[in-house]
């Protein structure tokens, strides 16, 4: 969400380091992606779409998915496209309610946007609060000027829940990660969200929602890196 395929950078190197073909996506409309007419009105499924047309070229894969991504994930795995998935400070699917008075507080500056399906884009104050709280100044200076503008919709979505998961359909080994500081997606959301898929949680003590790109990122990435191993039989 807000962000692209960098993110993911340092997983992306990790990944490839220990043998691993591995690949990111920038979802429609961010960083250079498949334009669209109304970047506002793009919904949660159209970035799974983004997601199963990539699979559809590189063929069975593991997937992990941060945040919004996680949900995106959930929904390819709900589909039965790949041998394991990680959600990672995962956005929950319908039934598991992620709105506190944190977020809210923060976020009613863009209600007008989300409610009316406009794209928005986080203040640095804002995201610095809710997102950033992991990061170093210097990390988070790096950060703001690569953030782009974000779907309404697909936001809106996510703050009601409108977007359903059935548990029984996910067979692949999941695995869950939260992180003990994270703001908008807090540790409570993510064990229910192992709960519902029987799922393997794994909480990265320190870290906050952007543990992929915080200072000691790659301790809880080996441990992720040695899961998938393990539940992709490699």
């Amino acid at each position: 969400m807000n962000g692209g395929s960098w993110y993911l950078e340092n997983y992306l190197k990790a990944a490839a380091a220990a043998g691993w073909d591995t690949w990111a996506v920038n979802l429609r409309g961010h960083w250079g992606s498949r334009p669209v007419p109304d970047l506002g009105r793009v919904s949660v499924l159209d970035y799974v779409e983004d997601v199963r047309d990539c699979l559809r070229a590189l063929g069975p894969a593991a997937v992990l998915g941060h945040s919004m991504g996680g949900l995106v994930a959930q929904k390819i795995a709900e589909e039965g496209a790949v041998t394991a998935a990680v959600f990672l400070a995962s956005a929950p699917p319908r039934g598991i309610i992620v709105l506190r008075w944190g977020v809210l507080s923060r976020m009613w500056r863009y209600a007008g946007a989300i409610l009316g399906s406009r794209p928005f884009q986080p203040r640095p104050d804002d995201a610095a609060a809710l997102i950033a709280n992991g990061l170093s100044r210097e990390t988070q200076e790096q950060l703001y000027p690569r953030l782009v503008p974000e779907s309404g919709r697909a936001a809106r979505e996510l703050a009601l829940g409108s977007v359903a998961v059935d548990a029984r359909r996910v067979r692949c080994p999941t695995l869950v990660v939260g992180a003990e500081h994270d703001a908008i997606t807090p540790t409570a959301i993510q064990r229910k969200i192992a709960a519902k898929y029987g799922a393997t949680y794994l909480e990265a003590a320190g870290h906050a929602h952007m543990l992929m790109v915080e200072d000691g990122w790659d301790g809880p990435f080996k441990t992720i890196l040695a899961w998938l191993d393990q539940a992709s039989d490699r």
